[in-house]
């Protein structure tokens, strides 16, 4: 049986590669060259999906590390990508998904060994589901967030009647990268609101409340506040453009640090370290 080390670097040099062969792609303006980046990301997302699906961290006492954490979100993130790919026929999406999966996979390395001491009653169905699709949301709306942050890149250089040749042109319209934002934004809110509800279910049995005060509870909350904002102006008001890309930019760049700085350095039970 392959080893998880050798699973690991394989996956890695499949996103490295889908990651190097997209940008060239780009930058080249070659639809043959995108295209296999797009194919090489999927082997990548197979290959780590494998792993994965054979348990090799299962034997990992206690939970998950940080390291496990980040290369789950990693493949999440190709999810995303390889959906709207399919959904959307962008390759745009999935290209700027590799690099992303790569940078969480790399990040992941030295943080295999710290552990997060996880009691059995972690086990229960409610915490994989609050699990399962607030990561499927992270996913969603790390796509939002490259989508939103390339539309306003964008649409300042066409604002200041910059150049567009060459390689500019190939780039998605506005209004497909702000499709794109939609999409992912009106599919991940739902998916985050349900991750936080079985959260809070879980919580009563496990921590005798359903609000505690933790940290990453008050940063999630915010963080659905700002989402629905999001959903209920894309679906009540139309909302298109700036606004909605801001705002799914600043939605993510908060859940990154919801995950670096109050997973890893504050006392919350969703703290990934324990000494």
């Amino acid at each position: 049986m392959i080893s998880p080390e050798a699973s690991t670097l394989i996956t890695l040099i499949f996103y490295a590669l889908a990651s190097i062969v997209g940008l060239a792609g780009m930058i080249m303006r070659s639809p043959l060259w995108r295209r296999l980046g797009c194919w090489l990301a999927m082997a990548g997302f197979i290959c780590q999906t494998l792993m994965l699906a054979m348990g090799f961290h299962k034997a990992l006492p206690g939970g998950l590390s940080l390291g496990a954490y980040l290369q789950m979100l990693a493949w999440f993130v190709l999810l995303c990508g390889l959906a709207v790919w399919f959904k959307l026929r962008q390759e745009t999406a999935l290209l700027f998904a590799a690099p992303l999966g790569l940078m969480l996979f790399a990040m992941s390395a030295p943080y295999l060994s710290a552990l997060v001491q996880v009691p059995p009653s972690l086990k229960a169905p409610f915490y994989a589901l609050h699990i399962g699709a607030l990561f499927l949301s992270l996913g969603l709306l790390a796509l939002a967030f490259a989508a939103g942050a390339l539309f306003l890149f964008l649409e300042g250089r066409i604002k200041s009647k910059q150049s567009m040749k060459g390689f500019w042109q190939d780039m998605p319209a506005l209004s497909m990268l702000d499709k794109i934002n939609a999409f992912t934004t009106l599919t991940a809110f739902p998916l985050y609101t349900l991750g936080i509800v079985a959260g809070l279910i879980w919580a009563k049995p496990v921590f005798g409340a359903t609000v505690t005060g933790d940290p990453k509870e008050v940063i999630s909350i915010v963080v659905w506040l700002l989402f629905a904002v999001l959903f209920h102006n894309r679906l009540a008001n139309g909302w298109k453009g700036r606004k909605p890309a801001r705002l799914a930019v600043f939605i993510f760049l908060l859940c990154l640090f919801s995950i670096i700085v109050v997973n890893t350095f504050m006392d919350t039970h969703h703290a990934f370290i324990r000494r």
